[in-house]
């Protein structure tokens, strides 16, 4: 399995175990899933603030970003210092 493959599954394995509280809480919202610490790191309606945000939070740490419901829109974050 390739490191995007495992990395999507870590996020998925997170996102699921969350989802029902998160699409209560944040249903259509963007959220940025923080993949090294096993939790969400950022909230907000645009994909530039969340991960901006998230970013900041914690450097060096690998994000998931998406939409929360159905229909998710997604990306990958990984800042320039993670090793």
């Amino acid at each position: 399995m390739s490191d995007s493959n495992k990395f999507d599954v870590e996020a998925k394995h997170i996102y699921e175990a969350h989802k029902e509280e998160w699409e209560r809480l944040y249903n259509g919202k963007i959220i940025a899933i923080d993949i090294d610490a096993n939790d969400l790191v950022s909230v907000g309606d645009h994909l530039k603030d969340v991960s901006l945000k998230a970013r900041k939070e914690r450097p060096g740490h690998r994000f998931f970003v998406r939409r929360v419901g159905k229909n998710p829109s997604v990306a990958r974050l990984r800042n320039r210092n993670y090793a």
